[in-house]
């Protein structure tokens, strides 16, 4: 009898602990509801900025290699013995400025005979022609006596044309190269005598990728670095660019001219080039702005004292700036600080960014 009053004593203490514990749980667990209850209906305070439209400006880097403005390479139209080398490398020469000189004995002989057949040929035509309005001269003998004259000076014209290719002159105003040829050499029209190049200006050409060419058009600025200057920068412009997309790289050929007055730089000479492009209108954010979840990256913007989140495309970092591409326009209301807990439909108390530094800067 004792032990069964004792079982239900200690029943009746562990009910009334029991008891207490769970009300004063409820207590406690109702009060922490209300808590969370208020911290969701009072406003969360962020800082916004709004939304502003950027171009896409990019710099395309390539690498270039320099050409003449104009080039060529000198070659003897006939085989001959060299009398005379008129040239010396790095010299500049002046258009038809003669370079290389063969022998021409002979080419000089067949142009004197040539003059002398052309002489008498016009003696004999003008003698004919004073004699034909009397009727002594027949019409045939003038005819003849006229073509005779005319195949004279066809003659002279051809042997002064084989006396003119005994020599080789400068096709234009430029500098000369490097020659093997000497005095005493025999060459043939195969015989490379020199290079000649007008460095006045140098086109710089240079391969972009399929996706910048669509923005480089004829007249955009290009700036160039020379490998062997370094610390000099040269300003070109587009002058040219290629008919079609090259399958294989997929890369389109531009070419660049810029001036070289001075004389600085050498055809062949590689070169870094620089492009500026711009590109399409985009909205900009700061970079803090921009979110990543696992469905991508994303913004919160403020509509009606709420937050809602734009999932947006990042299209290109810079200068702590992020251009980006989504359900925006120019003005929207972005959160750039205070992003930590924002839910969708989540009430906030926006206060402009840039008020909020001033605010700060003035307390200091």
């Amino acid at each position: 009898m004792r032990l069964v009053f004792q079982i239900v004593w200690l029943l009746a203490i562990a009910a009334t602990v029991a008891g207490g514990w769970w009300w004063f749980a409820e207590r406690e667990g109702a009060a922490a509801r209300d808590k969370v209850k208020a911290r969701r209906s009072a406003a969360t305070l962020v800082l916004v900025e709004p939304v502003i439209l950027s171009t896409d400006r990019r710099v395309v880097r390539a690498i270039g290699t320099g050409r003449a403005l104009q080039s060529a390479a000198l070659y003897p139209s006939v085989s001959g013995e060299v009398i005379k080398v008129a040239f010396e490398a790095e010299q500049k020469v002046k258009t038809g400025q003669p370079l290389i000189r063969l022998d021409d004995e002979d080419q000089r002989l067949a142009v004197r005979l040539a003059k002398v057949a052309v002489n008498e040929a016009d003696r004999q035509a003008r003698r004919l022609k004073k004699l034909a309005p009397s009727g002594n001269v027949a019409q045939a003998t003038l005819d003849t006596a006229t073509a005779e004259l005319e195949s004279a000076q066809l003659r002279l014209a051809q042997a002064k044309a084989d006396l003119k290719d005994r020599t080789v002159f400068a096709p234009f105003d430029g500098i000369i190269g490097l020659t093997d040829v000497d005095k005493g050499d025999r060459v043939t029209p195969d015989t490379l005598i020199a290079t000649l190049d007008d460095r006045s200006s140098l086109f710089v050409e240079f391969n972009v990728s399929e996706d910048a060419a669509a923005y480089i058009r004829p007249g955009v600025l290009v700036s160039m670095t020379a490998w062997t200057l370094p610390d000099r920068t040269f300003t070109g412009i587009v002058s040219a660019m290629g008919s079609r997309i090259d399958p294989i790289t997929r890369s389109l050929k531009i070419r660049a001219q810029i001036a070289n007055r001075e004389d600085a730089v050498r055809p062949g000479t590689s070169f870094a080039v620089n492009v500026e492009i711009s590109g399409s209108t985009y909205p900009t954010v700061r970079e803090v702005a921009v979110l990543w979840s696992r469905d991508g990256a994303y913004i919160w913007r403020v509509t009606d004292g709420k937050v809602e989140k734009v999932f947006v495309k990042v299209i290109r970092r810079e200068s702590g700036r992020v251009l980006i591409e989504g359900d925006l326009h120019k003005g929207d209301v972005i959160v750039v600080e205070g992003v930590q807990g924002l839910r969708p439909g989540r009430k906030v108390k926006a206060t402009p960014r840039e008020q909020n530094s001033a605010t700060k800067t003035d307390a200091s």
